[in-house]
């Protein structure tokens, strides 16, 4: 009795590089909103106008003392 060949042959459907672009993907924009919910984009291409100046010799609130 000879002995059959049996040749076996997995096939795939590439689905492992789908998931890591999809992966890198989630990553980027999870990085992206952290950044904008910390402020990060207004310090970096906000107008310098909007600062705020205090002025501690000048007061608005007068406390007066009876």
């Amino acid at each position: 009795m000879a002995d059959r060949i049996v040749e076996e042959h997995v096939h795939t459907d590439g689905g492992g590089a789908a998931m890591g672009v999809l992966a890198v993907a989630l990553i980027l924009i999870v990085f992206l909103v952290v950044l904008y919910f910390t402020g990060a984009f207004g310090r970096m291409f906000g107008s310098k106008e909007n600062r705020v100046e205090i002025n501690v010799n000048d007061p608005s609130v007068v406390l007066t003392l009876k």
